[in-house]
């Protein structure tokens, strides 16, 4: 009878060391658990390469009314100044994305450039994986004209800005003067020639 309560001790004192290792395998696996979180957000899916350039925003070529001269001068104008940051290295991209609005001999001349002539102005679009947002509206004066039944020059203004897509704006907007040289064949309109200019502010607002 006078053993019992050191049995009793001697019981409690060896559960004691049981029920601490039992706790610790719990206590590993939460750190675990909580370790691994971080690692299951892995590189977000803003940063993968877009699946069409502009996230389907550029005109399609498709959507081109080719028997029609403004819907063919209009969506080149758009496209030359249609960039994704993302996919583009030059300019000359969205020219060669417009090939198919041109003429064989025409579109054999876009080739892109060892260096961006914009560069800097797409430094700060870049860091927001901006893409271009173009609009083109009838230049002002006498350059558009139809030339003869298969023949037409249409101008145009070109403005742009930049759609970021990290939710951060994009800074940089552009204005330029854009002459579209245009013959049909086939009944299709087919772009021959291209040529731009830079508008400073003072022309940009005209």
């Amino acid at each position: 009878m006078s053993r019992r309560p050191y049995l009793i001790t001697a019981l409690a004192l060896c559960a004691l060391p049981l029920a601490a290792c039992s706790t610790s395998p719990a206590q590993e696996t939460s750190a675990s658990s909580n370790a691994a979180d971080p690692a299951s957000s892995a590189t977000p899916s803003s940063l993968s390469t877009p699946e069409v350039p502009g996230d389907g925003t550029f005109p399609r070529i498709q959507d081109v009314d080719r028997t029609d001269v403004d819907s063919t001068a209009r969506a080149a104008a758009i496209l030359l100044h249609s960039w994704d940051t993302v996919v583009d290295r030059t300019e000359t991209a969205a020219a060669i994305r417009a090939k198919p609005l041109m003429s064989d001999e025409w579109a054999a001349h876009q080739a892109e450039p060892e260096r961006n002539s914009s560069q800097g102005a797409w430094l700060d679009p870049a860091e927001h994986r901006a893409y271009s947002r173009a609009q083109a509206v009838p230049a002002i004066g006498d350059v558009s004209r139809d030339v003869a039944k298969d023949k037409a020059i249409r101008a145009y203004k070109v403005t742009w800005r930049w759609a970021s897509r990290d939710g951060e704006p994009a800074e940089g907007t552009g204005t330029r003067h854009v002459t579209i040289y245009l013959e049909k064949h086939s009944g299709a309109w087919e772009v021959v020639g291209h040529q731009s200019h830079d508008l400073d502010a003072g022309e940009a607002q005209s």
